[in-house]
């Protein structure tokens, strides 16, 4: 029953009420879109048929793109919702997807969900990676609304938290295994986690990852250029990008330059932390070393440098740059994966064939690693001397560094075709629901 889980959601949110009211006063991040949260959601206007399309955050916002291309090729006629959970994916969305609704994710409790499915009247529910939540997943079942999952990834984890929840609920383990739900995954160890939940076998398909499909493999070279002049950067200056960096990672990044600019004339590094709220504390660390920060965001405006361009080193502090910047990279070092655990998104770089190195701790994105690591497409380090020298032998050796960028790409490219295999199981589900009605339509005027 939906009362189990709205008591476990309201029991963790009067014990969190601290913790909560602190977040929310000092995290721009918490509050936002807390009204849509709370279920005040933009109706839907007409009696189109819909999708609504949930993609967590900027990740999964990405990788549902091509997707939601072909969904408005094939259903001209269906109106798209886009939905999010955090701020960066609805900026990333907003940037995506012209002329959709785009919206909060409602909070998982039943009152909530009852009033944001008579908002927005999804016809069908497309879910990207894991985004299974108790609630909605019984509103949906009970509405008989067809329900997708696409690049569907579980861990044993996830799987045993969600046995634990059919044991809780019966209406959760059989909204789960509900006739119209369709499990489109990435791997057969996915598949065999959702088999386990009870899920059946004529409902789980291992389709590949979608983020293959989603990944530019170029950027136009006038973005390049402009970028280039954005930033002072000639075309013969070594660029060594640290993307979606996280604490301590920045200063490793700052010494590796100052060590390599007698060596590597020319040398520039551009930093993308992966939350941009910390730029004012990345900014102190590059003034700390010795070096000039220049924000993106202030160049864009004034096109400026306070110093000179070999001193500087540019600070990106805005949404939805990232891969344009990989674009001009002569050598990219991925974050999260010395500092911190999980690691970042390594097929980015991989795909524009830039020579791409991480630190070891990439549980995140164990299948990326190993993809690329099979091809020989890039270098794993394990600490700051290690990324040093590996930095310096890219940066040094500009045909082998082409020739591993290659190679990653070309792995990138063998693992198309994703999303045009789950469109097609899309399309199979819908046809069977309609066929479905049809059937109850003759049968009641019968």
């Amino acid at each position: 029953m939906p009362l189990v889980f709205d008591s476990l959601y309201i029991t963790a949110a009067l014990l969190g009420t601290p913790y909560i009211l602190a977040r929310m006063f000092t995290s721009e991040r918490f509050r936002s879109g807390l009204f849509q949260r709370l279920g005040s959601l933009p109706p839907r206007d007409g009696g189109r048929p819909c999708f609504w399309v949930h993609a967590a955050s900027v990740g999964e916002v990405n990788t549902a793109a091509a997707l939601v291309r072909a969904l408005e090729k094939e259903y001209p006629d269906w109106d798209i919702i886009i939905s999010t959970s955090t701020n960066t994916g609805f900026s990333a969305a907003k940037k995506r997807f012209e002329n959709k609704l785009i919206v909060y994710f409602p909070l998982d409790l039943s009152c909530i969900n009852r009033k944001a499915f008579e908002l927005l009247k999804p016809s069908c529910i497309v879910l990207v990676e894991l985004e299974i939540w108790p609630n909605f997943m019984v509103e949906t079942a009970e509405r008989e609304i067809p329900l997708v999952l696409v690049n569907g990834r579980i861990s044993e984890r996830s799987r045993k938290v969600f046995k634990a929840m059919g044991v809780l609920s019966n209406a959760f383990f059989e909204a789960l295994s509900a006739p119209d739900n369709v499990y489109c995954v990435r791997t057969q160890a996915d598949a065999s986690r959702f088999l386990e939940l009870g899920v059946p076998e004529d409902r789980v398909a291992i389709t590949g990852n979608m983020k293959y499909d989603n990944l530019p493999i170029d950027i136009p070279d006038s973005t390049k250029e402009v970028l280039r002049q954005s930033f002072r950067i000639g075309l013969k200056d070594p660029v060594l990008v640290g993307g979606s960096t996280h604490p301590g990672e920045e200063e490793i990044l700052l010494r590796i330059l100052k060590t390599l600019k007698a060596n590597i004339p020319g040398l520039r590094l551009i930093l993308v932390p992966r939350h941009i709220e910390r730029a004012k504390e990345v900014e102190g660390l590059i003034t700390g070393l010795g070096f000039s920060p220049a924000r993106k965001s202030l160049l864009d405006k004034t096109g400026s440098f306070d110093s000179e361009p070999g001193e500087t080193v540019v600070l990106v502090d805005t949404i939805g740059d990232l891969t344009s910047v990989y674009s001009i990279a002569d050598c990219v070092f991925v974050g999260k994966s010395l500092k911190g655990k999980g690691g970042q998104n390594i097929m980015e770089p991989a795909a524009l064939a830039r020579p791409t190195v991480f630190g070891p701790n990439m549980s995140n994105f164990k299948e990326e690693m190993h993809l690329l690591s099979e091809a020989d497409a890039v270098k794993i380090v394990r600490n700051e001397q290690e990324l040093l020298g590996t930095v310096k032998e890219i940066l040094k050796d500009p045909q082998k560094a082409k020739e591993m960028g290659v190679r990653a790409r070309e792995a990138v490219l063998r693992q198309r075709g994703a999303t045009s295999r789950n469109l097609e199981i899309l399309r199979k589900n819908l046809k069977r629901r309609k066929l479905i009605n049809e059937k109850r339509q003759t049968s009641v005027h019968i």
